[in-house]
């Protein structure tokens, strides 16, 4: 009788369509990439990832500290008290009524946005740029992306009358639009959306019966303070969504949380089964630290203005320095990116670097002057259009915090040539970098 060989042959299984087109996440594969490099004593200059650099508050590292022996499964919703926690302060922050809405905890904002795409049937309205991920989710689920495009006119923005050319032109071909993500302030532009371009916004959806799923997870690095929710127009049809990654510098804590109308009770209750059946409950010493995070304390609440002012210091050297090299950009709103376009070098570009594409831009200020960034592609722009998002993160939260305790009045200028050696090395990079094209 002949050995019967045990797993001779490897088995061949199918990936589904919807997956084998999905890339890895660009944020998180330059940040992989660049760290990478770092370890093995590469220098690079790092634009390409949004993290913000300050280190743990003392209150929320002691609440997580104390919460370390709570081992039990929390509810898949959230723990009570935080989800009352959340509701409250982002309602206060926000400027929306929270008793009309209920709160979900789940392991970051990210799968939260997915969940909602995922729970409602209908293509989704996506402005462009856009941040990396709300499109390949819509693959994920099998929806239609219908891009519409901002301009830098409109601070790269929809406006009402673009949203509704995209809903009726989309059902004329056929396509069923019923979900629309806005972001502000903006990742990848840093740029936000006015009380009337909402108020604006929130009437062409009640108009055409869309939900709006804002992505506010930046609203409070709003530099003015002044950051407001299309919720406060829209409190029906509005689900928002934020977290403790961007103004607290919480990222690897992983939690966020959508808060969804009473009105949408079918969703909510919806998106609690899909988060039975995936992330089951978020972990449980996170959410009890995350209550002292939400309880809106004085200590923490400077903190955050604090933080917040040091990125505008920063982001607004590197703006300035671009206006300096003759690439126009508005003011910056909030968050900590912006998104250059060096369309006006096109022609040199191609001559001297053989440079097309945003990609190829990306890739050559890597190799030639060491500067991470990420090309526009990577935010649903046209590859043709030379824009890169910039994340201006690369400096020492903690120094950074000393210097501004001790200099409270600094400019950007002599913030940055105080204590961001990294920012500044990479925006006089980059000027040499379009200085060597030549006219």
């Amino acid at each position: 009788m002949a050995d019967t060989v045990i797993g001779r042959h490897s088995p061949e299984f199918r990936i589904r369509d919807s997956v084998q087109g999905l890339r890895f996440s660009p944020t998180l594969a330059i940040h992989e990439q660049i760290s990478r490099a770092r370890r093995s004593g590469v220098q690079v200059l790092h634009m390409g990832f949004g993290q913000s650099p300050f280190p743990v508050h003392p209150m929320i590292r002691a609440a997580l500290e104390a919460s370390a022996d709570k081992n039990m499964y929390l509810p898949s919703a959230g723990l009570e008290q935080l989800r009352g926690a959340a509701l409250d302060y982002l309602g206060q922050k926000f400027g929306f009524d929270a008793a009309e809405f209920d709160a979900i905890v789940g392991p970051g904002s990210k799968p939260l946005i997915h969940a909602c795409q995922l729970v409602v049937e209908g293509d989704l309205l996506l402005p462009v740029p856009s941040w990396v991920s709300y499109g390949p989710q819509a693959m994920l689920t099998n929806d239609h992306v219908i891009k519409i495009p901002a301009t830098i006119a409109d601070r790269y923005h929809i406006t009402a009358e673009s949203l509704a050319r995209a809903i009726e032109s989309s059902e004329r071909e056929g396509f069923c639009p019923t979900k629309l993500i806005i972001n502000y302030p903006n990742n990848p532009t840093g740029l936000t959306l006015s009380a009337s371009r909402l108020e604006e916004l929130a009437q062409t959806c009640r108009r055409y019966s869309i939900l709006v799923i804002s992505d506010e997870i930046y609203g409070l690095v709003s530099h003015r303070r002044n950051h407001l929710s299309i919720a406060h127009y829209y409190p029906e049809g509005t689900i928002v969504t934020s977290g403790l990654s961007k103004h607290l510098s919480l990222g690897g804590y992983r939690l966020g949380v959508a808060l969804v109308p009473k009105r949408l009770r079918a969703l909510r209750d919806a998106l609690v089964r899909v988060a039975s059946e995936t992330w089951s409950a978020v972990s449980a010493p996170v959410q009890f630290a995350a209550v002292t995070a939400f309880e809106n304390n004085d200590d923490i609440e400077e903190y955050i203005q604090r933080c917040t002012r040091i990125h505008a210091l920063v982001s607004s050297f590197v703006r300035d320095w671009l206006v300096g090299l003759g690439i126009e950009y508005p003011e910056l709103d909030g968050a900590f990116y912006l998104y250059p376009d060096f369309g006006a070098f096109r022609a040199a570009l191609r001559h001297r670097r053989g440079v097309e594409t945003s990609e190829q831009l990306a890739d050559d200020l890597l190799d030639t002057i060491q500067l991470a960034t990420l090309p526009g592609t990577a935010f649903e722009d046209d590859p043709d259009r030379l824009r890169l998002r910039l994340a201006p993160c690369d400096f020492d939260g903690q120094a950074a915090l000393a210097y501004y305790t001790a200099n409270p009045g600094s400019t950007s200028e002599s913030f940055v040539r105080g204590c961001c050696l990294n920012i500044r090395l990479a925006c006089e990079r980059l000027g040499e970098y379009l200085a060597d094209l030549g006219p």
